[in-house]
């Protein structure tokens, strides 16, 4: 129905009924065709999304264990250690 994201926005726009806040009714928002890119694309976005979580989570464990040791060794230098 719509080929862009600004033709969607203009057809809303031009859609809303009242004054200063018009109003789209659920009819209008229903009638919207909501583009999906095709399956094997959104799995993709999927694994590389997965992918970047697991780095992340791998990330925070490394930053808890360097904290863990520069907590230690600033203990050790103030109690005199080093």
């Amino acid at each position: 129905m719509f080929h862009s994201l600004s033709n969607q926005v203009s057809y809303l726009v031009g859609r809303g009924v009242g004054g200063a806040q018009p109003n789209i009714s659920q009819g209008i928002i229903k009638s919207l065709a909501i583009p999906l890119p095709p399956l094997n694309l959104q799995r993709r976005f999927a694994a590389i999304v997965e992918s970047v979580e697991e780095q992340k989570g791998r990330q925070r464990a490394h930053l808890a264990e360097l904290d863990t040791l520069f907590a230690s060794l600033q203990s050790r230098a103030f109690r005199g250690d080093l």
